[in-house]
């Protein structure tokens, strides 16, 4: 099969390490040019050398994505270098520190939506414009969670997942008309050890272990690829081995296959 994104640009968020490190390596096996950001120095330059080996353009770029002056400033630089976006794939989350009953600071929801709503909107808006401005069929994907629909004990974080829900589902109607794509990925538990192997989890029923995050990087292929979803918008694709269905009476059935 021909590469998939070939001669696309991609712009991810948060790139450094985990999901957005595997989408950048897995969209750049695929052709894209790959442009990233992240907040650690460290995993920035890690990635770019990573990278290297890839016959692709890449570019990184220090940045807080709950700070609209960096998003300003990276934009800008994109600007200047003038690639012109076709994928954008906000892939930043912020879990926060409290749970429960304790979840109830206002500091901390403020944190939290910054981090996973109304940064990643703020850069939403400034590349989709040039996606009009420039009449580029593109794809915009947001990473959320199964906790938009499931109780995860942490309020302000599962709140802020299910925001994105409804803004993947709204955005996806008024970007439509331009050829953008608008769809989200709502991974389980993901996580490797260090030999990339998952890693136990009993309560995920399929094969009882974490995702790798290539994984999910491969989920977010399909949806930035024309070939797979040009006609996929407005979807939230969930990749959690089954997290999502455990309950009580999944723990209450012992059975196993024989």
């Amino acid at each position: 099969m021909n590469k998939l994104l070939e001669g696309k640009n991609i712009l991810i968020t948060g790139a450094g390490r985990n999901i957005g490190r595997a989408i950048a390596i897995e969209t750049a096996k695929q052709g894209a040019n790959i442009f990233f950001t992240d907040i650690d120095e460290k995993r920035l330059n890690a990635l770019e050398k990573e990278l290297l080996q890839y016959p692709v353009q890449s570019k990184g770029f220090l940045s807080d994505i709950t700070k609209t002056k960096d998003i300003d400033f990276f934009c800008q630089k994109l600007s200047e270098m003038q690639p012109r976006i076709h994928i954008l794939c906000n892939n930043v989350g912020l879990t926060g520190n409290v749970a429960g009953k304790d979840d109830m600071n206002l500091d901390e929801w403020h944190n939290i939506f910054q981090a996973n709503v109304f940064g990643p909107m703020y850069l939403t808006h400034q590349i989709s414009k040039q996606m009009i401005d420039n009449r580029i069929a593109s794809s915009i994907i947001f990473m959320t969670s199964i906790h938009q629909w499931h109780v995860r004990r942490m309020a302000s974080y599962s709140s802020s997942k299910a925001a994105l829900g409804m803004i993947i589902k709204e955005l996806a109607v008024d970007l439509a008309p331009f050829g953008i794509r608008v769809n989200g990925i709502a991974p389980g538990y993901v996580a490797e050890g260090e030999n990339k192997n998952p890693v136990p989890h009993g309560y995920t029923p399929l094969y009882k272990t974490s995702i790798q995050p290539v994984y999910i990087a491969r989920a977010a292929i399909y949806l930035a690829s024309d070939y797979f979803s040009k006609f996929t918008t407005g979807t939230v694709i969930t990749i959690d081995a089954g997290l999502s269905l455990y309950n009580h009476l999944v723990e209450a059935d012992r059975s196993q296959p024989e």
